[in-house]
């Protein structure tokens, strides 16, 4: 597997207030809440880790979950479709755009009950020049 950068570690929250308040109490800043594909988000940037807090996981359909759990594992590459290639396909290769950009995305099993994401930047988000940008964090 080309991993190319690490995305974030993504977690479901049965109370998203809850979640935001906790992690804001603990110093984090939080952004980019909002609706998300019949349920909430919201990145949460606790120093140099991004935490993305989702109501509704997006392969909640085809993976029972708990009301509060660990989701899975972000990661970019440069061709997500290469990379399904040995994996058993939970959801995806499916297209999502938000203040990230465009992306094609697709999740796949791992061990210890876990799933990854695997991310191509299709996209970069509106006004992005070519100079990355500074994570709230600096």
């Amino acid at each position: 597997m080309t991993v190319t950068g690490l995305g974030n570690l993504a977690v479901k929250v049965g109370d998203l207030d809850a979640a935001v308040q906790f992690y804001e109490r603990a110093g984090a800043t939080v952004g980019d809440r909002g609706p998300w594909h019949g349920g909430e988000r919201a990145d949460v940037y606790l120093g140099p880790v991004l935490i993305t807090l989702f109501t509704r996981a997006l392969y909640e359909d085809t993976v029972s979950l708990p009301d509060d759990c660990f989701l899975h594992l972000a990661m970019f590459t440069d061709d997500v479709d290469a990379e399904l290639a040995g994996h058993r396909v939970i959801w995806g290769p499916g297209e999502v755009e938000g203040s990230f950009g465009r992306r094609k995305i697709a999740f796949v099993e791992a061990p210890g009950d876990m799933r990854l994401e695997l991310m191509e930047q299709l996209a970069e988000p509106p006004g992005a020049g070519s100079a990355p940008e500074e994570p709230p964090w600096k």
